[in-house]
């Protein structure tokens, strides 16, 4: 079962208490977890150019998803911008439940994340889950996932211990999302048939014609449908609520990441770089989040972020 809605924690809201007051020096250093994901490297760099803009002093430590809430949960990490759901659920669940981190936002809404193949191989009969073991030979018994812990892996290996669709003599091979995209390239050159994760927001649904497995309700949720969510650390909206305040505000859509996610994979363009662009060439996304925000020494924030906009782009 997934988690209740969520509602606003107290730094989130602008009230008579909060409006237009400087965080204390304490929340000056503000940690934002990025598990390496070019999606979570894309918005977490559009945070940091943000906070950096305000005087904060972004740090920005590149960690697994679990260790992501473990940092958090020992006060290491102060937010991630990358909690999507219903698939990263039983990573998070537990935090959760003790409150050790809480959800203040929905950063990215229409978001898919499941099961995928090629076009090719959809078209050859492969589109629902419970045509998968039909081809397992063809697939050499094998699906292709991402970095070891990671969420989506561990609904694949759950539906192999489980024998869910017949899958229990299939293996799943692990790796990074560059090495498991090249995996697909090679295959997909070669019209090989292979069955691997796949999400969107991501420059793959322009790269690769692929198709999006039908059936895995159960697994990853109706349709694949996912969401993404901001999550901070226990008590952060108390002790930083301005840093919190623009936190809950930060919202993107898939056009938004899919334009920063090309920069970064297909130009090779630095994460900051790519986000300052974005920021750039967005104003009328972000001017609003900026209402009654203020830079670290009290003054307020939309002007800090227009200079920056107007001055060169940061070096790599």
């Amino acid at each position: 079962m997934l988690a209740p809605a969520f509602a606003p924690c107290a730094g989130a809201t602008d009230t008579p208490a909060t409006v237009g007051r400087a965080d204390p020096p304490s929340c000056a250093p503000i940690r934002l977890s990025d598990v390496g994901w070019t999606d979570a490297e894309a918005v977490t760099a559009v945070a940091a150019q943000l906070f950096g803009a305000l005087g904060y002093q972004p740090q920005v430590p590149m960690l697994t998803l679990t260790m992501t809430y473990v940092a958090m949960r020992d006060r290491r990490v102060d937010a991630f911008l990358s909690n999507w759901e219903p698939s990263g659920h039983t990573a998070i669940a537990p935090f959760l439940a003790d409150h050790s981190v809480q959800r203040i936002a929905t950063n990215l809404s229409g978001a898919h994340y499941t099961l995928a193949v090629p076009d090719y191989v959809w078209q050859a009969g492969l589109r629902d889950y419970h045509d998968i073991a039909a081809w397992s030979g063809r697939l050499g018994h094998v699906i292709f996932g991402l970095e070891a812990g990671n969420d989506g892996n561990t609904l694949v290996l759950d539906m192999i211990r489980k024998n869910a669709f017949n899958l229990s003599h299939f293996r799943l091979v692990e790796s990074s999302e560059q090495g498991m995209l090249s995996q697909v390239d090679r295959d997909v050159q070669s019209r090989r048939p292979i069955l691997f994760l796949a999400w969107e927001p991501h420059p793959m649904n322009m790269r690769f014609s692929l198709r999006y497995l039908t059936g895995g309700e159960a697994v990853f949720g109706p349709d694949g449908g996912a969401s993404v969510h901001t999550v901070v650390r226990r008590d952060y909206d108390v002790a930083c609520p301005n840093a919190t305040r623009l936190l809950a505000r930060i919202r993107f859509t898939i056009p938004d990441e899919n334009e920063m996610m090309m920069a970064i994979q297909r130009d090779h363009t630095p994460p900051n770089i790519a986000a300052w662009h974005w920021l750039h060439d967005h104003p009328d996304v972000w001017r609003g989040w900026l209402d009654t925000i203020v830079t670290r020494d009290g003054q307020p924030g939309r002007p800090m972020v227009e200079a920056l906009m107007a001055a060169p782009p940061p070096a790599p």
